[in-house]
């Protein structure tokens, strides 16, 4: 079924506010790890990004419904929004400088990950109401 624009960016927003509440939830989580456990800054990197990733995935979950429509784009359009409200965030919150190389690698990955978590939902077959007898 199509959907109307208003309803496709309903789901884009959406699927991208449960992907930073889950992100926000998890760095609380690892800095209490960090505390607690004294992680490396070298785990601390590869954590964050494997929170970056998986929150991408969950939000195109959130924005693309089984059998959906659009899948592909939704992801990439998730991931990308995500990626650069993340960088804004932290030259906001006053991150000292980054390399341009590898924020455009993080969301080339982001948009990966979103584009065929959107392609895998869009084109799994929906579900089945259950008839009540």
């Amino acid at each position: 079924m199509p959907r109307t624009r208003k309803s496709a960016a309903l789901a884009l927003l959406k699927g991208l506010l449960i992907a930073v509440a889950l992100t926000l939830a998890c760095m609380l989580l690892m800095a209490a790890a960090l505390v607690a456990l004294q992680m490396s800054d070298r785990l601390l990197t590869v954590l964050n990004q494997i929170v970056k990733l998986l929150a991408i995935a969950v939000g195109t979950c959130v924005a693309v419904p089984r059998g959906g429509s659009r899948g592909l784009l939704t992801g990439v359009e998730i991931a990308l929004v995500y990626m650069a409200l993340g960088y804004a965030m932290y030259v906001l919150l006053g991150g000292g400088s980054f390399a341009v190389g590898n924020m455009l690698g993080e969301m080339l990955l982001g948009s990966a990950v979103g584009a065929v978590t959107g392609a895998v939902r869009a084109n799994l077959s929906p579900r089945r109401s259950r008839v009540k007898v």
